[in-house]
């Protein structure tokens, strides 16, 4: 069996987790599990706590168990524990609609809810590095990668001369330790729209574009990268990018 290795895969944003799912699911139903060893998304799985409507805190889904306490309605609390990927409620001030479910919740996208306290705890994709793309390592043959690009929501592989592009093992280390770290407040720098930059790090790196839209406030920039021989746009980080003197 040939070598497996790490593809980058262009979805569309915010479905990066169901596309996942997709895919794994579509190889149980084709016998093709033992194509593909993982599936990355470069983020990190959080627990968000609300109350009342409003964003309480979030905490890890995964290391260390925790718990957090969050003041609902009339001031009564509702205490969650986190352990194990596992999300439940440990005690509740509720008296008249319980918790629920009642079961614990483990997914992107579950969530348990107080009625009686207004208090919600749900399970989201956050410190996204790479908004829209996910990594496949793979043995990517045709029809496997006829069967990826079936996948609903799935935009195609990051490829240069129509073939999907190696991401090496270092680079998706380097992902999963900054993703450890968390994203650090980066220097400013001074870019202006129009400006020619290569790409440094990420599925992208070496490949050059154009910036079309800067966000100072987030450090983020949308450079158009040649994918797909068309012009696509890309969500960066300030720190992500050089420019072309």
């Amino acid at each position: 069996m040939a070598d497996k290795k790490w593809y980058s895969l262009h979805v569309q944003s915010g479905f990066e987790y169901r596309v996942k799912a997709n895919i794994l699911k579509a190889l149980r139903e084709a016998g093709k599990e033992d194509k593909v060893e993982e599936i990355f998304i470069p983020a990190v799985e959080k627990v968000v706590f609300k109350s009342m409507g409003k964003e309480k805190g979030e905490v890890p889904l995964r290391g260390e168990p925790k718990v957090f306490e969050v003041e609902g309605d009339e001031g009564k609390t509702v205490t969650f524990r986190i352990e194990d990927g596992k999300v439940w409620v440990e005690s509740c001030q509720c008296e008249r609609k319980k918790c629920t479910p009642e079961k614990p919740i483990e997914k992107v996208g579950q969530k348990i809810k107080c009625p009686e306290n207004r208090v919600e705890a749900k399970i989201e994709l956050r410190d996204k590095l790479y908004p829209g793309y996910i990594f496949i390592k793979a043995d990517l043959d045709k029809d496997l990668q006829s069967l990826i690009r079936r996948i609903p929501r799935v935009l195609g592989f990051v490829s240069a001369g129509g073939k999907p592009v190696v991401v090496p093992e270092s680079e998706i280390n380097q992902i999963r330790e900054r993703l450890k770290r968390g994203v650090p407040k980066v220097k400013k720098l001074k870019f202006d729209i129009g400006d020619k930059v290569k790409i440094k790090e990420g599925p992208f790196i070496g490949f050059e574009g154009t910036i079309s839209e800067i966000d100072p406030e987030h450090e983020k920039v949308i450079v158009l990268v040649n994918i797909f021989d068309r012009q696509t746009p890309v969500e960066l980080e300030f720190d992500q990018i050089e420019k072309i003197s």
